[in-house]
């Protein structure tokens, strides 16, 4: 895994502060403006798979990007159902005085299954991307037989995004600055590394990329 390219290809794109700007002011739009930079970010991942991340996309597909968007969320939430189950499970199991140890250790398995979810996403997320067909996302057994080759790149992408997603909240304390530039820029960083595990499946992980210049 490339992480410092995933932390500064964008800036080789000479609209680079463009582009990250209307990505961070898309995130101020609720619901729409996340689906399209979901989108976008999908199709951030689809370049750098096909060897070519430089330049960033183009804001030229808003209609096309919002139902890219869309596709990830009914992908991530099929994936996330067996946490939601448990979580409900926990919310009528008990509360406050009545919270009792099986609801804890609901709760608990809850937390693990959600981070298995984001520990294989970029593997369906990757699919979708390069397919824009949902059902490639939901190719459950695919998925799970592309786990084992790429473990750690899947481990290094998922503590990466917890850095990126901390990254994202400091900006956000930093208002207007964070909104429009640290959170757009965690999407960017973590597009680059999902498309980085893909090309590992691939078995092609540095070829053809040109080099940062």
């Amino acid at each position: 895994m490339d992480i410092g390219r995933a932390l500064t290809f964008a800036f080789q794109d000479s609209q680079w502060i463009k582009k990250v700007a209307i990505g961070g002011l898309l995130l101020l739009i609720p619901i729409v403006g996340l689906l399209i930079v979901t989108g976008y970010w999908l199709r951030l991942i689809r370049q750098v798979v096909e060897n070519d991340d430089v330049p960033l996309p183009e804001w030229n597909d808003f209609g096309g990007d919002l139902v890219r968007g869309l596709k990830l969320i009914v992908v991530t939430f099929v994936w996330s159902i067996p946490a939601a189950i448990l979580s409900l499970i926990t919310t009528f199991s008990g509360s406050g005085d009545d919270f009792s140890s099986t609801s804890l250790g609901l709760q608990c398995l809850g937390t693990i299954v959600s981070l298995g979810v984001a520990f294989i996403q970029p593997l369906f997320a990757t699919r979708l991307a390069l397919t824009e067909d949902i059902g490639a996302g939901l190719q459950f057994s695919a998925v799970f037989n592309e786990i084992r080759p790429v473990t750690t790149p899947l481990l290094i992408v998922l503590l990466m995004s917890i850095v990126t997603a901390l990254l994202a909240a400091v900006g956000v304390i930093l208002c207007i600055i964070g909104v429009v530039f640290t959170a757009f820029f965690a999407y960017v960083v973590n597009a680059h590394l999902y498309g980085q595990v893909r090309r590992q499946l691939q078995g092609d992980p540095t070829a053809a990329l040109r080099p940062l210049v």
